[in-house]
């Protein structure tokens, strides 16, 4: 779904107390996305929103909740489709497919992700590794069990280690977009597109099956 801009969202709710908050977010991504960094003050996200820095004291006290806020805005949808995709009358294979091409996505749309995330652990480990673990972590290990159980009861996939699957996935997904710097000067490759990004998903899709499907004698 096309994202709504910045100029846009001002139109819709300019004076509303929620679109506020929302220009704030989405300068915030707009800023780190434009960047390719997440070093950007409050100030520069005031500038760039139009409105006054102390808007972004008020809504999130400081950059730690602004980020914590903005992990929430762009993660949030596809935690929550990704809760019900183990419910849908589809193969197992298939959901295991569209939880790694979701998860591709959601990296590539947002490539802030998890540099932000890394930035939370570097301030307080405590805090915001609890907070990223139960908003972020646990539904989508969660997610993964149920498919994997799922393709162990229909006899399609072998029974895994749910720990060691988790991080084949997620860490896939996050040194792809976190180690951009080792595709320039390892590989000469200067940008992740839309061709490398679906590549991608059809590789690590077929290496994790290729482990995980039953094979008949």
């Amino acid at each position: 779904m096309r994202g709504t801009s910045l100029k846009g969202r001002r139109r819709q709710s300019a004076g509303s107390d929620i679109g506020t908050r929302d220009q704030l977010l989405i300068a915030a991504g707009e800023l780190m996305t434009e960047r390719r960094s997440t070093d950007v003050s409050l100030s520069d996200i005031a500038a760039k929103s139009g409105l006054n820095s102390a808007l972004v004291k008020y809504y999130f006290g400081n950059k730690a909740g602004l980020i914590v806020a903005l992990l929430r805005k762009v993660m949030g949808a596809g935690i929550a489709e990704l809760k019900l995709l183990p419910e849908m009358d589809i193969p197992p294979e298939q959901k295991l497919r569209i939880h790694i091409s979701g998860m591709v996505n959601s990296y590539y749309q947002y490539p802030y992700i998890n540099p932000l995330m890394h930035q939370l652990l570097a301030e307080d480990s405590e805090t915001y590794g609890q907070l990223i673990a139960e908003e972020f972590g646990k539904p989508i290990a969660e997610a993964q069990r149920r498919i994997m159980e799922q393709g162990v009861e229909a006899g399609v996939f072998r029974s895994v280690d749910p720990v060691l699957f988790y991080f084949h996935v997620v860490g896939s997904c996050d040194h792809l977009f976190y180690g951009k710097y080792q595709l320039e000067h390892v590989f000469d490759v200067h940008d992740i597109t839309a061709e490398l990004k679906r590549e991608f998903v059809d590789h690590l899709y077929s290496i994790i099956t290729e482990g995980l499907l039953v094979r008949s004698n």
